[in-house]
């Protein structure tokens, strides 16, 4: 009994802890989800570890509004309730395979009916909140920075077009230092007054030759294609007209080939200022030489004969009528183009030169120059008269084919001439054989490359053009002889054999020149500057 007594009031004096069945007859009180309190994210961490990656992106991407209430302490922040918009609390997202704190608004509005799920009635998800203050000064703020990037990223751009337009204008000053500008079409040339008696005298000489010196333009569909200089070498006829002399560029089709352009039409810029048509006379493209009618009077130049000395360069520029002049020497120099007649000067011209005279101290016309890079190229009256004069005769150039490429021996290399002086010791003028074309007349005959030419007929060689002016004359005697081109001239040659020292004479029998023969004048595309000049008339 004492123990049973004992039992009971201790059970009396402990309460039960064993949990009280429920009712079933009694209603199921609501489920309620509570979720531990939170730090908000802006607040600072309690442990003195570094923020992951995670959470400093969390603080950029989901910024917490700041409490109106100071914090006293990190423990009372830390216990205080998360400050959270409309004071709800933090739930859990899954998204990505990670965890994402976000707050969850309070429900200020209507509740929406819940829907139905596996445990009952559940709570409808809240409406998004309103954006805050603070969310609307970040989107702003993001907008600045859009704007504050396009800003700098046009900046930049400005700044790498301004760096690129530097470094080609440095490239092309580096360029036209080494002698490789490209020329323009209104380009002039000439040598600055430096003062010296042969500066004076040129000055002289140019303004006496200047009243014959002309520049001309071609144009086609309303375009112009080129400029070149011109000057007067043919006296005037019955209707008072004057033959202007200058180059086949002024006219040659734009692909290179023997062709004028279509439809091109030819200005004529006279001495006074006064600007004239001209009419194409003549055309050879085998010697690049053009002659254009004019109805005005000009002076005449007197033609020379070329020598060694000190000559001159002369031109014209169409756009405002400048007078160009070049000094220089002939020089023993091989012409860039196919043409074995020319000679070369050390004048530069520009490409509004080409056509232009060459002349001596005296006025005396030598050639007719040809813009080169590096140099100028010029045919020498002898060779030009012929052309003039056969064009006159027959209305084209009749001249022989030989298949031969030749140069005077003062032009040839010294490694090239050693070996032939040591077979030849007396041997100091001739033409050297740099080429002979299979199947050409000159290979029937039998010419081989490094024999040297020292006699045409009964004549001695000692230059190229005396040799061309040589082949002329008697392709004109042949033709007036038999009526025309009657394919048997042959011409008699001595030659010096280098592989052996034997001098003996050839029979070659020359074909008619064709157009696929001709010499190639690789001429360069026109190119233009935009200069706004007005061609005025004299008084």
């Amino acid at each position: 009994r004492s123990g049973r007594a004992r039992k009971r009031k201790g059970s009396l004096m402990r309460p039960s802890t064993q949990t009280p069945r429920p009712n079933p007859s009694s209603p199921r009180p609501p489920r309620r989800t509570t979720v531990p309190p939170r730090r908000a994210v802006h607040q600072p961490p309690l442990s003195l570890r570094p923020l992951s990656l995670r959470r400093l992106l969390l603080r950029r991407r989901t910024p917490a509004p700041r409490s109106s209430k100071p914090h006293s302490s990190p423990l009372a922040s830390a216990a205080a309730v998360p400050d959270v918009p409309c004071g709800g609390d933090m739930t859990r997202s899954h998204g990505e395979g990670r965890e994402e704190d976000r707050p969850v608004a309070c429900e200020t509005g209507p509740r929406k009916k819940a829907r139905k799920g596996k445990r009952g009635s559940a709570k409808a998800r809240p409406p998004p909140p309103a954006p805050s203050q603070e969310h609307r000064a970040t989107t702003s703020d993001d907008d600045g920075s859009a704007q504050v990037r396009a800003m700098v990223a046009e900046q930049m751009r400005d700044i790498l077009a301004v760096d690129a337009a530097k470094k080609k204008k440095v490239a092309e000053l580096l360029k036209g230092l080494s002698g490789e500008r490209d020329l323009s079409v209104e380009d002039t040339f000439g040598d600055s007054n430096d003062g010296s008696l042969e500066s004076l005298q040129a000055r002289k000489v140019a303004l006496l030759v200047s009243k014959s010196v002309v520049s001309l333009s071609s144009f086609a569909g309303g375009k112009r294609i080129r400029v070149c200089s011109g000057f007067v070498m043919h006296g005037t006829d019955n209707t008072g007209a004057n033959m202007i002399l200058t180059s086949a560029t002024l006219v040659r089709s734009l692909n290179g080939d023997s062709n004028v352009i279509s439809d091109v039409t030819v200005k004529v810029l006279l001495p006074d200022g006064h600007i004239t048509d001209g009419h194409i006379f003549l055309v050879d493209f085998h010697y690049n030489v053009a002659v254009v009618k004019i109805a005005a009077y000009l002076a005449l130049l007197e033609e020379g004969t070329t020598n060694n000395g000190a000559v001159l360069a002369l031109g014209r520029a169409y756009e405002g009528g400048l007078l160009m002049c070049s000094r220089g020497q002939v020089v023993n120099k091989k012409s860039k183009f196919g043409c074995a007649e020319l000679l070369v000067s050390s004048c530069k011209v520009s490409m509004a030169g080409s056509g232009g005279p060459l002349v001596n101290y005296n006025g005396q016309v030598l050639g007719i120059n040809f813009y080169e890079k590096n140099q100028t190229s010029y045919l020498p009256m002898l060779i030009v008269s012929r052309i003039l004069e056969q064009h006159h005769c027959f209305g084209k150039l009749i001249s022989p084919w030989l298949g031969l490429r030749y140069s005077s021996l003062h032009m040839v290399p010294l490694a090239v001439l050693e070996p032939i002086y040591q077979k030849f010791p007396d041997v100091d003028q001739g033409l050297y054989v740099s080429k002979v074309v299979e199947g050409s007349p000159a290979d029937v005959a039998g010419l081989r490359v490094g024999d040297v030419l020292v006699k045409c007929g009964d004549k001695l060689l000692s230059s190229v053009p005396e040799f061309g002016a040589m082949l002329l004359d008697d392709a004109k005697a042949h033709s007036e002889a038999f009526g025309g081109w009657a394919g048997d001239m042959t011409i008699e040659v001595v030659i010096k054999r280098q592989r052996d020292g034997s001098t003996v004479s050839k029979t070659i029998a020359a074909e008619m020149l064709r157009e696929n023969n001709y010499n190639r004048w690789p001429a360069p595309m026109p190119s233009y500057t935009i200069r706004l000049i007005n061609v005025t008339p004299r008084r």
